[in-house]
């Protein structure tokens, strides 16, 4: 097998072909230039950005993995977003169930960790995000346009943040630097790195932002803010806040440095529901949702999870419709994970199917998300501008916006509604009853005399409900606070290395990391992750 990750004239061949491949209609010069490739000169390339604007394509289209669609509309790409983004993250996070049988259902839904789903997340985000960025940033310096680099940095830190918080220590810092094998960093260095480059990149931007507000970046090739520098700023100021939370039990002082110089930062972080990051098309960007391609479309495995079930059925939430379709039994009734699935009793048209459209937008980070955040941080007494209560009952009401949907004020106003039983329609044996330990509790309403545990799991629930589909970052906010209750698996394939109750921790690295990068990893395993490769090993920022 090909090394994909350090093999560095063949990442950057590939990149360069499919980038150009993916933007033949970002420049009216293209076509002049395909008629006679062997004539386009490197000031052709430079012009209208196309140098560093196809690179720039590439990473925006695999932060969340997008089809390359054929000229008939239909693609491939679709089951790495699957393994990516739905089987090893919203799986763990309760967001969806399955009713497929992978690998004679012994897969990741059953905690076995050793099939090759657990390759895929790393090698490509390392291909087609990582490899990219390294040629912006070469090309942004030889050009001294720094402002390039910093969008660059934002997405490579969105990127691998969510692959750090999947496998922990991680080769960064060193990656770009032309060894063929290259050595791994802590994860907490990981994390201090993303903290610089979030803070150079916002510097960068501002102080262009300072002298020109209408000044924009990459305008052509920015399918998210269409090069708006100000939706940038607050775009990286929500990511550091994020980034600050997940360490908040690993080094809280310097997760509430970091939080507040987010919120306190001249431009801030997200407020509106235009403030989204959010993947949009064009005519020469074009692409499937992949949930409906997984969810409805040709996949059509993907079902509404257990978890979701029990609490937006026992909320009565109005946002139900918006993620999930009513089952053929007149019901949105969810499929729990981690069991035996019997495709003759688990017939697709019992459970509910995911309600995601071909034309849905692939949201990065919802605007919502930063109120929960900052939420969080006025409860623990934090500069968060603004109060708890203020700031959670703002995140409800930004996520039903954000949505479309009303009944936000008398849903906050519900003192008594908790999240339901579970019942499989197929098999009782997997159904959560009343009194169940796996059962939430937690009511909506907010409770300022509460302890700071309630309303943690207050606002991480609602936060749950409106980060949906993004399932990898449900999952680490699960690992990192315990909330909400996810029903754990039926079946553990982890032959003992995966606590059923604590659930699965991470993802093991690669088994081409132990062919072709075999003295790092091993050295990483050994010195850096603090346990053995395996599920059950929690991450460095995993101390609660």
């Amino acid at each position: 097998m090909i090394n994909k990750r350090y093999s560095y004239k063949k990442l950057l061949l590939l990149c360069v072909g499919v980038s150009l491949i993916a933007t033949t209609g970002c420049t009216d010069k293209f076509d002049e230039w395909n008629t006679n490739p062997h004539q386009a000169t490197e000031e052709m390339m430079n012009r209208d950005d196309l140098a560093v604007g196809a690179f720039f394509v590439q990473m925006q289209r695999n932060v969340f993995v997008l089809e390359n669609l054929a000229s008939d509309g239909t693609g491939i790409g679709a089951d790495t977003y699957q393994v990516i983004d739905n089987l090893a993250g919203a799986s763990f996070a309760g967001y969806t169930g399955a009713t497929n049988i992978w690998f004679s259902n012994s897969n990741f839904l059953t905690y076995n960790m050793t099939v090759d789903w657990r390759d895929r997340a790393f090698e490509h985000m390392y291909l087609y995000v990582m490899s990219p960025w390294s040629e912006i940033t070469k090309k942004a310096t030889e050009q001294g346009r720094p402002q390039v680099a910093a969008l660059a940095d934002i997405v490579k830190v969105l990127a691998m943040s969510r692959i750090t918080d999947m496998y922990g220590p991680i080769p960064y810092t060193k990656f770009g630097s032309g060894d063929f094998a290259v050595p791994y960093d802590s994860q907490e260095a990981v994390y201090d790195a993303f903290f610089k480059e979030l803070d150079n990149a916002v510097s960068v931007l501002y102080d262009m932002y300072q002298k020109d507000a209408s000044a924009k970046v990459l305008e052509k090739y920015d399918y998210i803010y269409r090069g708006n520098t100000e939706s940038w700023i607050r775009f990286a100021n929500t990511l550091k806040l994020r980034l600050a939370m997940r360490i908040v039990y690993a080094n809280p002082g310097k997760a509430q440095q970091m939080a507040e110089a987010a919120v306190s930062h001249p431009v801030g972080v997200m407020i509106k529901v235009t403030d989204a990051a959010r993947l949009q098309r064009t005519g020469d960007f074009s692409y499937r949702h992949p949930l409906f391609v997984i969810g409805a479309g040709e996949f059509d495995d993907a079902r509404m999870g257990a978890t979701m079930d029990s609490y937006l059925n026992g909320y009565g939430d109005p946002r139900i419709s918006s993620y999930f379709r009513m089952a053929e039994t007149g019901k949105y009734t969810g499929i729990r994970s981690g069991i035996n699935i019997n495709r003759d009793n688990y017939t697709n048209g019992n459970f509910s199917q995911l309600a995601a459209a071909s034309g849905d937008d692939v949201v990065w980070v919802n605007p919502a998300e930063a109120y929960f955040l900052r939420a969080e941080g006025a409860a623990r007494e934090w500069n968060m501008n603004g109060t708890d209560q203020d700031l959670y009952e703002s995140g409800v009401r930004t996520s039903f916006e954000f949505l479309g949907v009303s009944g936000a004020d008398a849903y906050l106003a519900n003192s008594t509604n908790k999240p339901a039983p579970y019942t499989d329609p197929a098999n009782n044996g997997n159904s959560i009853g009343e009194g169940s330990p796996s059962l939430g509790t937690i009511t909506i309403k907010w409770n300022a005399g509460a302890g700071l545990e309630e309303k943690l799991e207050r606002i991480i629930t609602q936060k749950w409900i409106a980060i949906y589909p993004d399932g990898q970052e449900a999952w680490s906010e699960f690992r990192r606070t315990a909330y909400p209750k996810v029903f754990p698996v039926m079946i553990n394939n982890s032959g003992g290395t995966i606590n059923t109750n604590k659930q699965v921790r991470r993802i093991p690295y690669p088994a081409s990391e132990y062919r072709n990068n075999a003295n790092n990893v091993n050295n990483a395993v050994s010195t850096l992750l603090g346990g053995a490769d395996n599920g059950g090993t929690q991450l460095w920022w995993d101390k609660k």
